[in-house]
C-alpha cells in the first residue's frame, strides 16, 4: 500500500514537472495605445484681408500702392537766401504711370507688392543765375532716378542743411530715405515735409505709402484721403487710399472709391486694375474678368508685371486674355 502511494505522488510530481517545463503558447498580444494624435492647430484670428477666392490658382493679382501722375514740376528761383519755391501751377492729368519693380509689402492680398512713391521732379530756375542749391538739389534728383539713393541721400541732406525750407528737398530726402529700407529716417523727413506744408500732396501721399510699409494703415488711408481732396486732377491718392481700405478689410468701401476714381478717370489702368482685384476677392468674377480685360486694352503693355497677373488668372478661368 505504501509503495502505491509512493507511486502515485511521483506520477504527479512528474506531471507537473512535465506542465511546468512545456512551452507555453505565446500569450495574446495586447494592443498597443495608438500615437497620439497631433494637436489641430487652432483657426488663426482671422486677417483683415479677404481670404483668397476658392480654387484660385494662380493667385489674386496684388493690389500694389500706385505712384501719383507726373505733376507740374514747381517753380523756383535763385536770390540771396537760396532756392525760393514759386507757387506751384493747379495739377494737371498726367500720363499713365508705372509701377516701380521694388519689393515692399504685401497690401491687400496674398502676393506681397510694392507701395510705390511720387517720384521727384526737377526743378527749374527762372532767369540765367544758377543756384548751387537749386543744382545740387537736381542732381540729387538724378541720382535718386537712376536708382543711387545713396548718393541721393548725401546730396539732399547738403541741399536741406543749407535750404531747410525748401519742401521739395525734404520730400525727395524722404524718398531716398525710404527706398533705403530707413523708415524711421524717411518719417523725419516727411514730417518735415508736412510742418512746412500741411498741404503739399505729394508729401501727404508719400507719408501715407509710408504708413502703408509700417502696418499703420488707417493713419494711411487719412493721408490719402486728404490728399485726394488736394489733388483732383490724380488718381493716385484714390487708388491708394482704396487699397488701405482693402488691406483694413473694407472691401465695400474699396470698390465705391474705386468706382467713383473710374467716374473722374475713366479708362484709367491704375484704376481698373484695382477695381478687378476687388470683384475678384469679393468673388464676383463676371466683374473681374470685365474690369480686367477693360484694364489690358488700357494698359497695353505699359504695366507688364500686373499685365501678366492678370493674364494668368484669366487662364486659370479657362479664359483666352
Amino acid at each position: 500500500m505504501i509503495a502505491g502511494i509512493l507511486a502515485a505522488a511521483f506520477a504527479v510530481g512528474v506531471a507537473g514537472v512535465l506542465f511546468l517545463t512545456r512551452r507555453a503558447d505565446p500569450p495574446p498580444a495586447i494592443p498597443t495605445n495608438p500615437p497620439t494624435a497631433e494637436a489641430i492647430p487652432a483657426t488663426p484670428p482671422s486677417s483683415t484681408v479677404a481670404p483668397m477666392p476658392p480654387g484660385a490658382s494662380p493667385a489674386t493679382p496684388a493690389m500694389s500702392a500706385v505712384p501719383d501722375s507726373a505733376s507740374v514740376p514747381p517753380t523756383a528761383k535763385a536770390g540771396p537766401a537760396g532756392v525760393h519755391r514759386g507757387r506751384r501751377p493747379a495739377a494737371a492729368p498726367a500720363s499713365s504711370p508705372t509701377v516701380p519693380a521694388a519689393a515692399r509689402r504685401d497690401a491687400g492680398g496674398a502676393v506681397p507688392t510694392s507701395p510705390s512713391e511720387v517720384a521727384a521732379a526737377p526743378l527749374s530756375v527762372s532767369g540765367a543765375a544758377k543756384d548751387p542749391v537749386l543744382e545740387k538739389f537736381n542732381a540729387g534728383v538724378a541720382a535718386l532716378n537712376r536708382g543711387d539713393a545713396k548718393e541721393a541721400t548725401r546730396l539732399l541732406r547738403e541741399v536741406t542743411a543749407s535750404s531747410p525750407g525748401l519742401v521739395e528737398g525734404w520730400n525727395a530726402l524722404g524718398l531716398a530715405l525710404l527706398r533705403q529700407g530707413r523708415q524711421e529716417d524717411a518719417d523725419d523727413a516727411f514730417s518735415r515735409v508736412l510742418s512746412l506744408s500741411p498741404r503739399y500732396a505729394p508729401g501727404l501721399l508719400n507719408a501715407g505709402l509710408l504708413r502703408l510699409e509700417q502696418g499703420r494703415i488707417e493713419e494711411g488711408a487719412a493721408l490719402f484721403s486728404r490728399a485726394a481732396d488736394l489733388s483732383p486732377g490724380s488718381p493716385a491718392p484714390r487708388v491708394n487710399l482704396a487699397v488701405a481700405q482693402a488691406r483694413m478689410g473694407s472691401f465695400g468701401q474699396a470698390e465705391e472709391t474705386l468706382l467713383a476714381a473710374d467716374r473722374r478717370f475713366p479708362g484709367h489702368p491704375d484704376v481698373l486694375y484695382h477695381l478687378g482685384t476687388v470683384y475678384d476677392r469679393g468673388g464676383n468674377r463676371a466683374k473681374a474678368v470685365e474690369a480686367y480685360t477693360s484694364f489690358l486694352a488700357a494698359s497695353a503693355g505699359s504695366r507688364p508685371l500686373p499685365e501678366e497677373r492678370v493674364r494668368e488668372r484669366l487662364r486659370a478661368w479657362g479664359l483666352s486674355p
